[in-house]
């Protein structure tokens, strides 16, 4: 009997060290993919100015500029952005995302390093009240606190030159909708 199941043992251990194998190949083949997409910098587009929203969504470009040099540890923390309380993403330095609301109040957060409370999620604590139509801009804080800083389409899209868009998460805000862009026409009025 013993010699029976050595042999069934050995292909067991073979098998496993060839599917080891295997593994240790497709990791190694999509490690060089993966590591190409890890920064900002890589995520997606280039700021461009953003079209028009149809009147029936209010439209947020959230940014985060990069991160002073006194604070090195919290360099490549993102951004936790909350939409109503619901995770939307997270904004790594020099990034930015576009995302579109019903018009009406909400509540829309940034906070770095706020894991493992999540403070924008377990208790919103900022309101604003959003028209349809209307495009806004924020900028994320650089460290801890909730509050975005308004800025006017002008001054941000200086500061927004050059940023990538973040898309290396999903948003799981159910408030937050695809953009619908205005008509061409609509525009002209």
């Amino acid at each position: 009997m013993p010699s029976k199941s050595i042999p069934s043992l050995a292909r067991r251990v073979s098998g496993r060290r060839f599917l080891a194998s295997v593994l240790s190949l497709l990791c190694l083949a999509a490690a060089p993919a993966a590591s190409a997409r890890s920064g900002p910098r890589d995520d997606g587009p280039v700021y461009v100015p953003v079209p028009a929203v149809a009147s029936h969504q209010a439209q947020l470009i959230l940014f985060r500029g990069a991160a002073p040099d006194a604070d090195v540890g919290k360099r490549g923390l993102g951004a936790h952005v909350y939409v109503d309380g619901e995770f939307h993403g997270a904004l790594l330095p020099n990034g930015w995302t576009r995302l579109c609301v019903a018009p009406g109040d909400h509540s829309i957060e940034a906070y770095v390093g706020d894991a493992p409370l999540y403070r924008g999620k377990a208790r919103p604590a900022t309101r604003v009240s959003l028209e349809g139509g209307k495009t806004y801009f924020a900028g994320a804080p650089d460290q801890g606190a909730a509050e975005l800083r308004p800025f006017r389409r002008a001054e941000a899209e200086g500061v927004l030159e050059g940023m990538r868009e973040q898309r290396h998460l999903f948003s799981r805000a159910s408030a937050v909708v695809p953009c619908q862009d205005r008509p061409a026409s609509a525009s002209l009025q």
